[in-house]
C-alpha cells in the first residue's frame, strides 16, 4: 500500500477501466466520464470508450432492485443512484 503522503506513480492513479486512459477533465459540452461499478469495485469509464465500445456497459454490476447501472461504492456498501437501493459490498 502507497502510503498517503506518497507521489503517484504514472500508471497507478485513476484510469479508464476498459483502455486505461488517464483521466482528464472534458470540454464543458463533451461526454462526462462515468463512475460505475464493476466486479464490486468502483470504476471509471472515458468518454472515449463510452463513444467507440458500443457495449461498453455490458460488464457493469447492475442494481439487484431497479437493474440500473449508476452504481457507487460508498463506505463499504453499493448504492444504486438511480433508486438507492444498498447492499453490501462483497468482501467489505
Amino acid at each position: 500500500m502507497r502510503p498517503f503522503d506518497a507521489p503517484i506513480e504514472p500508471g497507478t492513479g485513476p484510469g479508464c477501466a476498459l483502455c486505461g486512459r488517464s483521466t482528464y477533465d472534458p470540454d464543458k459540452r463533451g461526454v462526462p466520464w462515468v463512475r460505475a461499478v464493476a466486479g464490486g469495485r468502483q470504476v471509471l469509464i472515458c468518454p472515449e470508450c463510452q463513444r467507440e465500445q458500443a457495449d461498453w456497459a455490458a460488464n457493469l454490476d447492475r442494481c439487484a432492485a431497479c437493474g440500473g447501472t449508476r452504481l457507487g461504492v460508498m463506505l463499504g456498501q453499493i448504492v444504486c443512484r438511480a433508486c438507492g437501493y444498498t447492499t453490501a459490498r462483497a468482501g467489505a
